[in-house]
């Protein structure tokens, strides 16, 4: 173990580990994977040094040290070039040139370190006293080459700094710039210095790795903004990969529309009218919120609200019978006070629907899918103003609730159904939360007298 750096050990074990971290964390990442691969060769070179150098190996040892020398470089730079191809114009081509480059010099630089250890193996495998191991010769022709490349990096980042790339990689670009000559430095220092100069540009990095993971962890908390909070959360509970599983399930849907909508956004100011749509927005949303809903879209005046997905409830027509009633009872309220030419109609539908992800044009997008969702479309559109309109399945969850009232109704044509559709009204005097309880009482004993005398009179006028 005497021949053994331990500090060499060390410091290898965790450049070779930070790595393997980034790699594995990020590997699916196309701009990532270089960066976990320029650190590992750093890692295993550090490895290779700090064991037993035997003479009959030493040769081996050395050109493998060499190629790893320039794997890491080469990896450094295509991280670069490869952030580069975030940007565009001019600047990004120039930046993307320069990446080129450097690479180039640096394959130059691999071959004549390979060539200069086969013509030169004693001197290329010893190093001198002192604090550079290099001699002057190696200085006078390597450095030139390295230097070269490395110029040619330096200013291909410092134009990707001042142009618009991918703001969250700036501090590790930025990171890189200053830790790249404590990193190159370990090329020429005896390796008694190469541990504190590899831990300095390690920590440099580091630093700007950790602000990058800030300024993503901020990203996915405004992006939250954009997601349901029953979506939010299960992301957080099952994963991406369970939230955008597709699957067919029996949900309730509840599309909603402001009535006269278009006759107030051409007669209006624009702010009224966006502002208007933030407080309807926001009235919706927490409305759905309560009753386990999820907005699935926001179109204009229309939106579209998912009772039992993604996350599946048993009564989802119920809560969506409920939701509309206290939708139509707030929203209305808003309305009237904010802009009394306009109205609200709901439509409510239940069945069969497939939910889930969809990719196309570069984004992903959670739908659903089925005949509910035109259904319900269909009867919001047939809806009058203070109207909402159910399907016969919605309708029949919502039969045995006392704060209900559900009126029958003939069937329908609907476009887009070959027959017509029975359709359902529901109605409420009062909605079931803000409801005073001794009168709901009184109702509900009332409604059953009055259920028990017309049960009575049918059997007597029966034969």
């Amino acid at each position: 173990m005497q021949d053994i750096d331990i500090s060499l050990l060390v410091i290898g074990l965790l450049t070779a580990g930070s790595g393997a971290i980034f790699f594995w964390t990020d590997r699916r990442n196309y701009v990532g994977r270089p960066l976990g691969t320029c650190l590992m060769a750093i890692g295993v070179r550090l490895l290779v040094e700090s064991g037993p150098n035997e003479t009959d190996s030493a040769w081996w040892l050395t050109a493998f040290t060499l190629t790893m020398e320039g794997i890491s470089i080469l990896a450094g730079v295509e991280w670069g070039r490869r952030i580069g191809k975030t940007a565009s114009g001019l600047a990004a081509k120039t930046a993307n040139g320069l990446f080129r480059f450097s690479q180039i010099i640096t394959l130059v630089y691999v071959g004549l370190s390979l060539g200069y250890l086969a013509i030169f193996p004693e001197q290329a495998m010893s190093d001198e006293d002192g604090v550079f191991r290099t001699r002057a010769t190696e200085v006078a022709v390597f450095v030139p080459v390295l230097g070269s490349a490395m110029l040619l990096s330096a200013i291909a980042i410092i134009i990707l700094i001042s142009t618009r790339i991918d703001r969250a990689e700036v501090p590790r670009l930025r990171a890189l710039f200053f830790a790249a000559p404590f990193l190159l430095a370990a090329l020429v220092l005896n390796n008694q210095w190469v541990p504190v100069t590899i831990a300095l540009g390690l920590l440099i990095f580091i630093s700007g790795s950790v602000r990058y993971l800030v300024i993503q962890s901020r990203r996915g908390q405004f992006m939250r903004q954009f997601l349901s909070p029953e979506v939010a959360r299960m992301v957080n509970t099952e994963g991406l990969e369970r939230t955008l599983q597709r699957e067919r399930r029996v949900l309730s849907v509840v599309t909603c529309d402001l009535c006269g909508f278009t006759q107030f956004a051409r007669t209006h100011d624009s702010n009224v009218v966006v502002s208007l749509l933030e407080d309807y927005y926001n009235i919706v949303g927490k409305i759905a919120a309560r009753h386990g809903g999820t907005v699935k879209d926001h179109a204009g005046d229309g939106v579209l609200i998912l009772v039992g997905a993604p996350l599946e409830i048993e009564d989802h027509a119920r809560r969506a019978g409920l939701l509309a009633l206290e939708l139509m009872q707030e929203g209305q309220a808003l309305l009237k006070a904010s802009a009394g030419e306009l109205g609200l109609s709901i439509g409510i539908a239940t069945g069969h629907t497939t939910v889930g992800a969809i990719r196309g044009a570069g984004r992903l997008e959670y739908v659903a899918v089925g005949n509910p969702v035109n259904l319900a479309a269909r009867l919001c559109d047939r809806a009058e103003n203070g109207e909402i309109l159910a399907d016969q399945r919605t309708a029949e969850a919502l039969v045995a609730d006392d704060s209900v009232y559900v009126s029958q109704r003939p069937p329908e044509p609907l476009k887009g159904f070959p027959e017509p559709i029975p359709v359902c009204a529901i109605t409420a005097e009062h909605i079931p939360q803000i409801e005073d309880r001794s009168k709901r009482r009184r109702r509900r004993r009332l409604r059953s007298r009055k259920s028990r005398q017309r049960a009575s009179q049918t059997l007597t006028k029966a034969p």
